[in-house]
């Protein structure tokens, strides 16, 4: 053990250049360098894959014994553990790095551990780690009959639709899956239904656009158009959601709208995330945050319906959420009163802000804690989470935005709409300043949208995440099986 802390007291050349590829959730997951672990310190570990990499030198020639050992024991704690040479690390870090997706695109093992959500935009995809409930029969993420999905889900299928042939055969493991694509038809007609009665139109807009999400959190992707010069942009930005070409709409007249369509995000793939997801994006004109927080419940209730579920409603502000569950007053307590309760977890605080604590005592400690049974609406955030959400004065002054829970899944993130262009310009600007301070790269902004803000109506939008809404339909606590061909496949 002393001789291991020695030799890892230095970053290796080798150390230094993978750790510059792995920090930052730039392969969509979070690693920890140098993380103690039952005697031992490993290279780097992502708690939530339960994923160990390491690096060895030319030292281990001479102990495959122990290198041996030490396997065993990290891998009796439920990780797995991968193991690379420093100069492969150096010279082939393409190779490296690919290997360490793969690993990370696998299911992880349980763990009680989850990461903090990272993503505040809308729709994000963030969804706690299964493994992250309390011991409790209420979790709804359990492989049991009493899931969501209601006694005619079937649990425990060994294929999927990704698992076809390349000859496009099916065998009767693989039709059994077809259940997940009956449920997300059935799911898009109630929607569509659902808003015809209410008189709001449903829209298509661009996938494509000049402009990027600005959102540090939120990575984009990106394609260049081959085309004549004179057709506009060459670099073009897959949407990580509908929202700005919707807003243009409000702001030319077309009225209450909505969208159901897929969505891009960079860096995220694997049993809680797909790279590309349905969000169900809707605004109302005339309304704020909190009338649409009903509306996007009574949607929920229907979606429901289709299992034979229901839920019960519980309302609560931010703050109140905070004082009640964990006696914290989430707006003025102390970084160390924050910190505290996450104590258990070993949390590398590097970096942290404040926000970034209060959204770990949420994935920790408030979402696990919620049941399956109640769809949870959560009000009026602190203001610097206020994203493009309106800012209501007051002491202290809040967000007016919301996020809707069905058990511990966050499905539904809704504003009362900022309409001042000043303001959502001064808005971006700071998101690309936060972009250069981490050394991502600054995004072009929408001028197309601020330009259209002045005429935008007040109104309120929401975005919802179908897939998520689907595993909760389902009982399933893995988004592969509600997609046709998750990334891997596709």
């Amino acid at each position: 053990m002393e001789r291991a802390k020695t030799l890892r007291k230095a970053q290796t050349d080798a150390e230094r250049k993978l750790w510059s590829r792995l920090r930052a959730n730039q392969l969509g997951a979070k690693f920890r360098r140098q993380y103690p672990l039952d005697g031992y310190i490993a290279d780097f570990v992502s708690v939530e894959h339960r994923l160990i990499v390491e690096l060895d030198g030319s030292q281990h020639f001479d102990q495959h014994a122990y290198d041996v050992k030490r396997n065993q024991a990290l891998e009796a704690l439920g990780f797995r553990v991968l193991r690379f040479w420093n100069n492969d690390a150096l010279e082939k870090t393409g190779d490296v790095l690919n290997a360490i997706v793969a690993a990370l695109t696998d299911a992880p093992p349980p763990h009680p551990n989850p990461l903090p959500r990272l993503r505040r935009g809308r729709g994000s995809q963030a969804v706690p780690d299964s493994s992250a409930r309390r011991a409790s029969d209420e979790s709804p993420l359990r492989p049991t009959a009493s899931s969501l999905g209601g006694e005619g889900w079937e649990r425990g299928r060994s294929a999927q639709i990704a698992s076809l042939p390349a000859n496009g055969s099916r065998s009767s493991e693989v039709r059994d899956s077809w259940s997940a694509l009956h449920l997300r038809a059935r799911l898009y007609t109630l929607i569509r239904a659902f808003f015809a009665e209410r008189h709001v139109l449903e829209v298509e807009t661009p996938m494509l656009s000049e402009a990027g999400n600005t959102e540090p959190n939120i990575e984009s992707f990106s394609t260049m158009f081959s085309g004549h010069a004179d057709a506009g942009a060459r670099e073009r930005w897959l949407r990580t959601s509908p929202e700005f070409p919707l807003k243009r709409l409000l702001a030319a007249g077309v009225g209450d709208c909505y969208e159901l369509g897929r969505v891009f995000r960079n860096g995220e793939a694997g049993q809680r995330h797909n790279p590309e997801f349905t969000m169900l994006e809707w605004y109302r004109v005339g309304i704020d945050h909190r009338r649409l927080m009903t509306e996007a419940s009574d949607l929920v209730h229907a979606a429901l319906a289709l299992v034979g579920r229901s839920a019960h409603v519980v309302e609560r502000t931010y703050r109140e959420w905070f004082t009640a569950e964990l006696g914290i007053d989430p707006f003025c307590a102390s970084i160390e009163a924050l910190q505290a309760p996450l104590a258990e977890f070993r949390i590398d605080a590097q970096s942290l802000s404040r926000d970034d604590w209060l959204d770990l005592l949420i994935t920790h400690h408030l979402q696990p804690a919620l049941s399956r049974d109640h769809v949870t609406l959560i009000h009026d955030f602190p203001a610097t989470q206020c994203a493009l959400a309106k800012i209501r004065d007051g002491d202290p002054p809040v967000a007016e935005r919301f996020e809707l829970y069905l058990g511990p899944y966050e499905l539904a993130n809704g504003y009362h709409e900022l309409t001042d262009a000043a303001e959502q310009r001064a808005r971006f600007e700071r998101d690309n300043a936060r972009r250069r301070a981490r050394g991502q790269r600054e995004l072009p902004v929408d001028e197309r949208l601020l330009a259209a803000l002045q005429d935008m109506p007040p109104c309120a939008g929401v975005a919802l995440g179908i897939d998520r809404l689907l595993m909760c339909l389902a009982g399933s606590d893995d988004i592969r099986e509600m997609i046709a061909f998750p990334f891997a496949n596709a």
